[in-house]
Formats: structure tokens, sequence, C-alpha cells
């Protein structure tokens, strides 16, 4: 991985007299600024040509991990793997782009969604999950309610459809009311309360401000009882003769449905925000899968080996919080097992609409004209760093996450390793719409890394959290208590809210908390951020650039949050080095000046 600067670009000069110098250096500085920028325009002028007005669908699951994406498992010795995702892997990684350094700023249900639509960091737009200063009044307030990716694209001609969960608090009173529309959707088909139910069945409906359902009987996971859950036939054969109900099924449904609605010639937009892998806070622990799933992934094991962290042994370095948390209880770590394994089992229904919703772009022959990309919102911890149930902090399980793109001009099996962030979907998806924002945007495309992805620039990604001052309670305490499963999708458990400010640039995560302390790891030595280098002499000119930006970032707005920063600076190791590697080379060239001058004087 680089640590530093755009792909090389090199130009010749030579010697001469004065004005051809000049003319030369001219020429030099022209064509490395029209390379420099070429970096950013020339991809979009290769290849085949693109449609003028693609279409967009937007798949965004709920807590999944980027492990999880990849997650298979062998039930025993010799058996073919089961792997949690195939149809997204095949379907769209496979047949697109894979950014590998792909992280949200805000780890948190609500600004990250915010993120997405508006191109916009936390700190200009939603800054919590809790209203009325978070979740959805938070937005509705802020200035991205009216300037996102919807309103511009519906505003151009666009067909916008939304499918699923929308924003923590839409529809629960008294804050906001499930017949109101945001502006910008054509179709809107959203999940209400959300916050506080977060069932798998029983869910009810917002369409275009009438309230549909409940679908199914919100009990059926807790007590478990078959005749309450769907037929392990549907979605397409159930053999009881009862409709499906199963949230994720129906979602599919809707995305069908309003994919057959869409005129003929117009372009469209469709977000699928899914509920899965979020789990509803009642026993069993996690999500409820589809019944056709109920046991696919029963005994998978969680990503537990200790070089990965999980149940952290050697705490020293790590914050007071992580040092002051005790080791996994027993209880805790089948918890969580159990919870990972249905996650894996609600995913595999994800995965089944995303071969559904490939499979109608097809039929409809709109799949060549069309862009589907699939990511999370936000990560989560199985027990790393002893951590576990929740998300909020800036370590890699719970930021680092997938986002996967394929479309028009993109090679199969792609794989670029620029930072890109949920800031940059909105902005990749303007420019292919050739649709202008009229409200700044703080992140860019990420169509030019899509397409040549030898691309490499020093665009750094801010981490931010407000979680402490943004999600509390009236009487000032936290809206959920440590070690509880009550129904709030801002819980956590060992996982605490907390607030920071970071960044990742290069190899580097550097990471500030309001107390003082700060978390500096290497990700190419040590992607599991098991050694905190912040105190290590080394890695103090590292440290002192790192915090310079992120003083700039932390309150940056629009193109300024793109600008590339300066070269890293090397650690005092390589600087000696250098000058070591200098001062031999000097030697080596007095040592040969005096071998030349003896043999002048043997002469």
């Amino acid at each position: 991985m680089p640590r530093s600067g755009h792909r090389r670009t090199t130009a010749a000069s030579g010697r001469g007299p004065a004005l051809l110098g000049l003319v030369a250096a001219v020429l030099v500085l022209v064509t490395t600024t029209y390379l420099l920028w070429g970096e950013r325009t020339a991809a979009a002028q290769v290849g085949p040509a693109l449609p003028v007005r693609p279409n967009f669908v937007v798949i965004q699951t709920d807590d999944s991990t980027l492990e999880q994406l990849y997650a298979a498992w062998q039930p025993y010795p010799g058996a073919p793997a089961i792997r949690a995702m195939p149809n997204t892997l095949d379907l769209i990684a496979k047949q697109g782009a894979t950014f590998d350094r792909y992280y949200v700023s805000y780890p948190l249900c609500a600004p990250s969604r915010a993120s997405l639509w508006t191109g916009r960091y936390a700190h200009n737009e939603d800054k919590g999950n809790v209203q009325p200063d978070g979740g959805y009044s938070g937005f509705r307030a802020s200035p991205g309610w009216n300037h996102n990716i919807a309103t511009w694209l519906q505003g151009d001609g666009y067909r916008t459809i939304h499918i699923g969960k929308f924003l923590n608090g839409y529809g629960e009173a008294p804050y906001s009311s499930y017949q109101e529309v945001p502006p910008g959707w054509s179709s809107w088909n959203s999940v209400i309360n959300s916050d506080s139910d977060h069932f798998y069945y029983g869910y009810e409906l917002s369409h275009n401000g009438v309230l549909e359902g409940p679908f199914g009987n919100s009990g059926s996971w807790e007590t478990r009882e078959y005749g309450e859950r769907d037929d392990p036939g549907c979605p397409t054969a159930p053999t009881n003769g009862k409709p499906c109900y199963y949230e994720t099924d129906k979602f599919d449904e809707l995305a069908v449905r309003e994919l057959e609605a869409t005129p003929p010639g117009q372009p469209f937009y469709l977000q699928l925000d899914e509920a899965a892998p979020h789990g509803d806070f009642r026993r069993p622990a996690g999500p409820e899968p589809p019944p056709r799933y109920y046991t696919l992934f029963d005994g998978a094991p969680l990503p537990d080996s200790r070089h990965q962290g999980f149940d952290q042994g050697n705490v020293n370095g790590m914050p007071r919080f992580i040092r002051a948390a005790p080791y996994l209880s027993a209880e805790e770590i089948h918890t969580y097992r159990v919870y990972y394994d249905k996650a894996l089992e609600s995913l595999r229904g994800v995965d089944d609409g995303v071969k559904t919703i490939i499979d109608e772009l097809g039929a409809l022959h709109e799949l060549r004209d069309t862009y589907i990309m699939f990511t999370s919102d936000n990560g989560f911890f199985y027990g790393q760093h002893r951590l576990v149930g929740g998300k909020f902090l800036a370590y890699e399980p719970s930021t680092h996450l997938p986002f996967l793109i394929r479309g028009p001009g993109i090679k199969p099996g792609t794989e670029s390793d620029e930072l890109a962030s949920n800031i940059d979907i909105a902005p990749t998806i303007l420019e292919l719409a050739h649709v202008r924002a009229d409200h700044p945007i703080d992140g860019r495309s990420l169509f030019p890394f899509a397409r040549d992805p030898s691309l490499i620039t020093r665009r750094p990604v801010l981490f931010e959290s407000f979680v402490e001052t943004a999600d509390v309670e009236e009487d000032g305490g936290l809206v959920q208590s440590a070690r509880t499963h009550a129904p709030a999708a801002h819980a956590s458990i060992l996982a605490p809210p907390k607030n920071y400010y970071g960044i990742v640039l290069g190899p580097y995560k550097y990471i500030e908390w309001p107390d003082g302390e700060k978390e500096l790891y290497d990700l190419e030595t040590d992607p599991y951020e098991l050694r905190n280098i912040v105190r290590d002499p080394n890695f103090f000119p590292v440290r002192a650039f790192l915090h310079r930006e992120l003083e700039r970032l932390e309150t940056c707005s629009g193109k300024a949050c793109s600008e590339e920063s300066p070269p890293l600076p090397l650690t005092r190791r390589e600087q000696a080095q250098l000058r070591h590697e200098h001062e031999r080379e000097q030697r080596e060239r007095e040592r040969e000046k005096e071998r030349r001058e003896g043999r002048h004087g043997h002469r």
C-alpha cells in the first residue's frame, strides 16, 4: 500500500540554452498538472460509452461487518463450505469493483445513513440517533433534509424509490408521523418504529404516507412458535397456503414491484435499506433469520483467534474503558456466538434478495444500464478488544466495511486500495447521473478509482462521534444501560458510546479522545489494532502530522474535506536510515573522488 501520493508520473527535461530550459520547464509544469488532473478524469473518458441516464440500486444492510460478507464455514470435515453471501460476491463483487479500504466516518445508524444520502460528514449533518436532536427529527432540521441524493435525482427526472428502514425514529410519536414522506422520494415504502421494535414480523410500513400492516406476529422470534413464522417454502413456494411476511423477503417483493412500476425509459434510483442483520434485543440473541435458513450456520464459530483481538489479553496502551473491561464471560461468548450465527443466516436472506433484484433488472432489460452498490451502515463487535454488542467506536470491526459496485464501464473483478467513505457514495452517483448538487458535498466520486484501480491519492477519511452529547435521555442518563437488551438501536454491551475524533491516512489510523488519550495504529503491520504505537518515539513525526491533519478535518466543509494531505513524514527510524544511506553515498563519492585524483597524480 503506498504511503503517499498519486500514481507516479515523470517528464523528461534536457539541458540547453536558457530559453529552451525555460520552455521545457513550463511544458513540464503544464504536463504534470494535466496528468495529475487527468487521473481524476481520464478514466471516465476511455472504455465503452456510458449510458446517458443510468439507473441506480443501493442496497444497505444494518450492522453487518466486512468479515460477514466473506464468511464461510464447514459443518463437518470434508463438507463443502457454506458461504453467507454467495450471490452478493458473485453477482456484484466479481462483476464489478471492490473497495478494500472503505470506511464509515461515524459508525452509528442515523449519522451514517445521513452521510450516504448527503455526501457530508456528520458534523455538517445529523449527529446522533435519538430524537429530537438526532435521528429522523435531527435530520429533518439539518440542511440535508432538502439537499440529498433523492432531491437531486428527482429534480432531474429520476424516479426515486425508498424501501425498508429510513432513520431511527421515523413514524414514532410525538416527533414524527408515518404520514410524512420526506422530500425527494417518488415512492416511499418505509418501516415505522424501527428503532423501538426492530422486529422481523409484525412490522408496519408507511406506503406514501398510508399505514400498511402489521405484517405477521411480532412475538414469533421470542416464543419460537412455528405457526407464527413463515413457511420454510417462502417466499416463492409456501406449502401452507399462508402469506409470506418475513421482513427481508417483503422488502424484496416491494423492490420487484417498484421496478416493474417504473415507466420504461425513465431512469430510477432504488434504495433498499435492509433491517438485517440488526438484532431485535429479545431472546435468543440476534436477528431472526428467514425460516429456510433457520439453522444453516448453527455452530459456526466466532471470528475468535487471539491475534484478531477476540477477548484481547494484553490491553496495555488501549483506552481506559478497555483496560477496565473484564474478560468476556462464558455466557457472553455463547450469547454472541448465537448472535453471530443468526446474523449470518439473516444475511443469507439478504443475499437471496440481491439475486432477486438482479434477475428482475435483467428481465426488464435494465441490468446493463444500472449501477448496483452494496454496503452497510456500520459494523458490530463480536468480542474484539473485549467489546460486544455495539458499534460506535472507530476500530476496524465497526468502521471498516464492504463497498461493492458493478455497472457500465467497470471491469469485473476490479479491486481498489483507494481510501473510500460513505460520504463518497452520493457524489459518485451524481457524477454518473450527470446531476449537479445544489449544496456543498464533502466527499468525491469513486468512479475514477473503480475504472482505474491503480489510482491512489492522499485524501484522508475522518472519524467522529457525538454519541455522548447527542444520544442521552433528558435526565442525562445513557439511552440504554450497559448490560441489558432494552429495545433501542443505539444499544451496546461493553462497547460504550464515546465521543472521539480520528483519521485514517496511508497505513495509519489515529484517534483522539476527549480525556486526552490517543491511539495510533499501523494497519499494514497491525491490522487488528493490538499495538498502540502512539507513545513510540519512532512514530512521533507521524503522530504530529496526523494531529494537524485531524484538526483540519474536524470542521471541514465541502471541497476542503476532500483535499489531499501532504506526503506522510518518515518515521524517526526511516529518517535515520535515510541519513545513513545519504552518508554512505557521500563517503562513496568522496572515495571515488580520491581514487580519480590518485590515478591523475600517478600519471
